[in-house]
């Protein structure tokens, strides 16, 4: 039975590195008996609309030569389809914090040659409103923050720059108001930052939220409340060294998904 797989390509990511190899992931594609069909991005939301055409012809595999936003509209193009192709990712964008959850090789070769010999993972996502994630949702400051990164900022400081700009949002002091509800308890907290996470990756930090497992069935929610500019570095370090639960002040617990 001929097996039928899609590559979707977001020719921007990573310096248009998805171009160059294309046609490396086409070669063994087909040594491995599947039809390949290629589409290429141009605007928001194509990469959701070709993953829903993978769904609904039956796709066995679908994979991604982007970042973090091709993966996450595809998920969003999968995740209530009858059908759900297979995913394989070959990670091109800044940041790459869904590659680096579920651990594929950052270096673009070594990410398409799993390919060849692939061990399958299943991985949670979680849902807000109509939007389906699959690593991270942030409200606040940093949330604001990756808004305003410039693609020259991303090129020359990587993930670094979404933290210099989350550090200027931080010192606005920029407070709201949140009601967390967990199992049969409600908070209501003056928060900066609220952190709702499914893996243990966050700004392009491995093991930053440390007991997030990619299918534990759990969201890990935390939240931020005033700090001042110590605080605020103990947090960045706390992130690094993957002890965010370390920081009880703000530790609001964890949801079944």
């Amino acid at each position: 039975m001929e097996k039928h797989a899609m590559i979707i390509i977001n020719p921007s990511s990573g310096t248009e590195k998805s171009i160059q190899f294309k046609q490396d992931v086409y070669d063994i594609l087909i040594e491995k008996d599947y039809s390949v069909t290629i589409n290429e991005t141009k605007k928001e939301n194509d990469a959701k609309n070709f993953a829903i055409q993978a769904s609904k012809d039956a796709f066995d595999l679908i994979t991604i030569m982007g970042g973090d936003g091709t993966v996450n509209e595809v998920i969003n193009g999968i995740a209530e389809q009858e059908h759900r192709p297979k995913l394989h990712i070959i990670p091109l964008g800044t940041v790459n914090n869904f590659a680096k959850a579920v651990e594929i090789p950052l270096k673009t070769q070594q990410a398409i040659d799993v390919i060849k010999d692939p061990t399958e993972k299943l991985v949670d996502i979680g849902k807000i409103n109509n939007h389906y994630f699959m690593n991270l949702v942030n409200i606040g400051a940093i949330a604001e923050a990756t808004y305003q990164v410039t693609a020259e900022q991303k090129s020359k400081l990587g993930s670094l720059a979404y933290f210099i700009e989350g550090l200027k949002k931080f010192n606005e002091k920029d407070i709201f108001s949140v009601k967390i509800k967990l199992n049969e308890t409600t908070q209501e907290l003056d928060a900066m930052l609220v952190l709702i996470a499914l893996t243990d990756t966050f700004g392009g930090f491995k093991n930053a939220v440390s007991e997030a497992d990619i299918n534990d069935g759990y969201l890990h929610v935390f939240v931020f409340q005033e700090m001042s500019t110590l605080e605020i570095l103990s947090i960045i370090t706390s992130l690094v060294n993957g002890q965010l639960k370390d920081q009880h002040t703000f530790n609001i617990g964890k949801r079944r998904a």
